[in-house]
């Protein structure tokens, strides 16, 4: 008989022993498997997103090339040196021009021809197909030799030539150094495919072509394609997009690679990570199952019965305590005391309760919850501060009727992501906002309640959304604003070191005011950036000082004269008879005057007159205001004007600026403790004001 308890008991033992490990080894792998498939799903998609990304950054830079081919196509065909040497016919001298011409700008090609595609200058290229050209866009062309190579190329007519029977064609070969230069800008690696080999590519060494079927489907199909491969022992994502020609024919593949090396050996540790884990947890959990099982096994009938009592609801029978083992001991002592605070744990389950709440309140994050039948069930104060709506007016609201989209497509509850899910949603606030959130969602059954409904959460991503758009604007069009009177410099200058004693006095004075004009606008805008940089830093100061308001007034007009007398324009001043002295920083107070005269100028038609006028409030503040007979800004636009990177004449097709100056103008103004805005004028046109506080007796 004390045999077969005893082999009981190891039975006992033994289950317990093989239940404890599979709930070990099931409950590590039912979080563990799950969590590594999520991550490398995650990870995997990041991977893929990031080559679209950069494909599309990759495009854009070949764009931007395309257009610098064609300015400078434009360019050249202008220059009176070349139109001259054309038609001379001096192909001599007109080789050795295209020559110096081309190492400056950085060209690998640079050609005159005719309109049938005749040559008047040499070029190591032999075949291009110049007929297909035209002068608003770039196209691609393949030069067959021993290494095939893709030629980006813009042309432009020759002015001043019968039917504009010579053209200027301009080439940027996209060989190993274009490629390497593109990758470095995009972080990825970059190849150009001709017929399956590459000809041009930023990775090291000379990689395995790719799979001859891949290309030739892109080829066939016109069609791009993700591939995963290998290159020198390594992974790869990779996008292969058609280049085609201005026969629409496919004439070369751009690869862009993403190495994926990393995120392999990450995935494979993590897995390694979670068996290794899952079997040291197991064997671990054995070991100390099989340690107390056999201490447990003999008490374990009475606190059963005991358990029994206290399920029941019989709390008036005392548990038995055990002397031995002590884990049975501590686990009867629980049992006993937990029969005398069963009412405490309910009260503090109901304090838990409402603390968390609380936190849900608190967090910045919105969180709502939805019914089956779409109507709002919770709404907490982040909801609130990102919506506007309060909780007691949305309630029991269908959510659709709460939040309406910004683009007018569709309800609500259809934009919403699926279970675990995630998307991007613009909605418009109660008051008539529009801001981008972040959303998430899950599902859950509330303690009250029997059905499940639907958990999210909502984050306010307008701002990171602006600054990203900021970014890619700022940098899109900084280098244009550069480029144009650069641009106008060289030309200016080229025209008077070539033609000086052929030009009147007039046409030099012409010639050099065209120049001040180009190194005024250089210099405004760079003063803008340097202020805004200043101001981005915390670094932006004023140099109070007593000033002569005309001193000031005089200094503005003199940066801007060039400026309008250039475009025909007058200026019309208003002032009291005597104005008084003011304490601020001249130099200061003068690019506020400038830069509103010159978006005045910039905005006005030729010939128009500009008001500046002047007039003391109140013995207390001196209020200036520039006006003009411009297109106007909307009333709903005014309230963002003064902000970094808000142009004038956004909404319509041509565009000034990268929109700095408005925004040092209200900084400058508000730092001198005045305002700044903007009125309309009647008749048409804008009226720009700011005030500067008045002192009687500055120090």
């Amino acid at each position: 008989m004390p045999v077969t308890n005893q082999s009981n008991r190891l039975s006992l033992s033994a289950r317990l022993i093989l239940g404890s490990v599979s709930v070990i080894v099931a409950t590590t792998l039912a979080a563990g498997l799950p969590a590594y498939w999520l991550v490398r799903t995650e990870l995997q998609q990041q991977a893929w997103a990031r080559v679209a990304d950069d494909k599309r950054v990759t495009f854009a830079l070949i764009e931007a090339e395309g257009a610098r081919l064609i300015q400078l196509a434009a360019h050249a065909a202008q220059r009176p040196s070349l139109q001259k040497l054309v038609q001379e016919g001096n192909l001599v001298a007109l080789n050795d021009y295209l020559q110096i011409f081309r190492t400056g700008v950085e060209l690998d090609l640079l050609i005159v021809s005719d309109a049938s595609g005749q040559r008047l200058s040499d070029s190591e290229i032999a075949e291009l197909s110049f007929g297909s050209l035209n002068e608003s866009n770039a196209t691609f062309d393949v030069v067959l030799g021993l290494v095939p190579e893709l030629v980006l190329l813009a042309s432009h007519p020759i002015p001043g030539n019968p039917t504009d029977a010579y053209h200027v064609t301009v080439g940027e070969i996209l060989d190993d150094r274009f490629v390497q230069q593109l990758a470095v800008k995009t972080g990825i690696e970059i190849s150009i495919l001709i017929n399956g080999n590459r000809v041009a590519t930023s990775l090291d060494g000379e990689p395995l072509n790719i799979h001859s079927s891949t290309a030739e489907i892109v080829s066939t199909s016109g069609k791009s394609s993700t591939v995963e491969q290998t290159l020198h022992g390594g992974q790869y994502y990779t996008d292969l997009i058609p280049i085609r020609d201005t026969q629409n024919e496919v004439v070369a593949l751009v690869e862009v690679a993403l190495p994926v090396n990393e995120l392999l050996l990450t995935n494979q540790r993590a897995l390694l990570t979670l068996f290794f884990s899952t079997f040291f947890v197991a064997a671990l959990g054995s070991l100390l199952s099989g340690i107390y099982a056999r201490r447990m096994t003999a008490p374990l009938s009475q606190l059963a019965n005991a358990a029994l009592n206290i399920s029941q609801g019989y709390y008036t029978t005392p548990v038995p305590i055990p002397e031995k083992p002590y884990e049975i001991a501590a686990l009867a002592a629980a049992f006993e005391a937990s029969r005398a605070n069963t009412q405490c744990f309910l009260e503090d389950l109901l304090q838990t309760k409402a603390w968390s709440e609380t936190l849900i309140q608190s967090v910045m994050e919105g969180i709502v919850t939805v019914d089956q039948g779409g109507r709002i069930t919770l709404f907490s104060h982040g909801a609130e501060r990102i919506t506007g709506w309060k909780s007691d007016a949305v309630l029991n609201e269908p959510i659709n009727h709460i939040f309406k989209l910004a683009d007018g497509r569709g309800e609500f509850l259809d934009q919403m992501p699926l279970d675990e899910g995630k998307r991007q949603i613009s909605i418009f606030t109660h008051d008539g906002d529009e801001t981008t959130l972040f959303v998430s969602s899950t599902r859950a059954v509330p303690p009250d309640g029997e059905s499940e409904q639907t958990v999210l959460v909502l984050r306010d991503i307008t701002e990171k959304e602006a600054a990203q758009l900021l970014r890619t604007y700022f940098l899109a069009n900084i280098s244009h604003e550069f480029r144009t009177p650069l641009s106008a410099l060289n030309a200016s200058v080229e025209l008077l070191l070539v033609e000086i004693e052929d030009l009147s006095r007039a046409e030099i004075v012409e010639l050099l005011n065209s120049i001040h004009f180009s190194v005024s606008g250089l210099q405004t805008l760079i003063d803008n950036l340097l202020e805004s940089s200043s101001i981005e830093a915390g670094h932006f100061r004023i140099n109070r000082r007593p000033t002569e308001v005309n001193a000031v007034i005089a200094k503005a007009i003199r940066v801007m004269t060039p400026l309008l007398d250039r475009r025909q324009q007058s200026l019309s001043l208003r002032e009291p008879n005597r104005l008084p002295l003011i304490n601020v920083d001249p130099t200061r107070l003068t690019q506020v005057l400038v830069n509103l005269l010159s978006n005045a100028s910039k905005y006005s038609n030729i010939g128009e007159t500009i008001d500046l006028c002047l007039q003391q409030i109140n013995a207390e503040f001196l209020r200036f205001e520039v006006s003009d007979r411009g297109p106007g800004v909307p009333p709903d636009e005014r309230s963002v004007l003064f902000r970094r990177f808000v142009r004038l004449g956004g909404h319509e097709k041509t565009q000034y600026g990268v929109g700095l100056g408005l925004s040092v103008v209200k900084t400058i103004v508000e730092e001198h403790g005045g305002k700044v805005g903007i009125d309309g004028r009647p008749g048409g046109g804008s009226i720009f004001w700011f005030t500067i506080p008045i002192e009687e007796d500055p120090t």
